[in-house]
């Protein structure tokens, strides 16, 4: 049988990585494997396109187009789709992913990348992913970010367009809204029971 994605989103701020490394100490490793986009493993080209994006200086990169950046990602999360996703799902491995395609769009959006472009690059990406779907895609979500240095009015463009695109995907396949505002333990435990419903159906 067929492994099962599950995909975590928001913005920079919300939990959604700490809740992600709390199932990661919770599940087993031999049924669920868990990576990041555009991933951070060595020898990877998600690692290096985390390196270009986070720290362009070092590549002697002054400045890069928002729609640049975004089709790095794309390029990233095609390799390890290819290369590690199909694979494991094809052996019964579930994945759990923070971050999927739709932070290119909302990120790119939200940072003045040209829309049509955009979706396009998306449209490259869906088409590699093929029949598969987020068995559950949840969008951790909060009023205020936790330790961001970046504007209040910016990041809440970004859970903005989260917010939309959440509740057009959920026409698409289920989406669970988390909302991080209790512990982190409240949040895993959530996201835990939504986790063994998705595997049971």
């Amino acid at each position: 049988m067929a492994g099962k994605l599950l995909i975590f989103e928001g913005p920079d701020g919300v939990g959604k990585t700490t809740i992600v490394q709390e199932l990661k100490a919770k599940l087993s490793s031999e049924t669920f494997k868990f990576l990041s986009f555009p991933g951070r493993d060595e020898g990877t080209l998600g690692k290096a396109i985390y390196r270009i994006h986070h720290s362009p200086q070092e590549f002697g990169i002054k400045v890069m187009s928002e729609l640049a950046r975004q089709t790095l990602h794309i390029a990233a999360h095609i390799d390890v789709i290819e290369t590690r996703i199909k694979p494991w799902i094809a052996e019964g491995r579930n994945v759990v992913l923070d971050r999927f395609w739709w932070s290119t769009l909302v990120y790119g959006s939200v940072g003045g990348g040209e829309q049509k472009a955009l979706k396009e690059l998306v449209a490259a990406e869906v088409t590699v992913w093929g029949e598969i779907k987020p068995a559950v895609a949840f969008l951790i979500d909060r009023d205020r970010p936790i330790d961001r240095t970046e504007e209040l009015v910016y990041w809440q463009a970004l859970r903005d367009g989260y917010a939309r695109l959440s509740a057009q995907e959920a026409n698409n396949h289920q989406v669970r809204i988390i909302r991080n505002i209790g512990t982190i333990a409240d949040a895993v435990d959530s996201v835990e029971a939504s986790i063994a419903e998705a595997l049971r159906a």
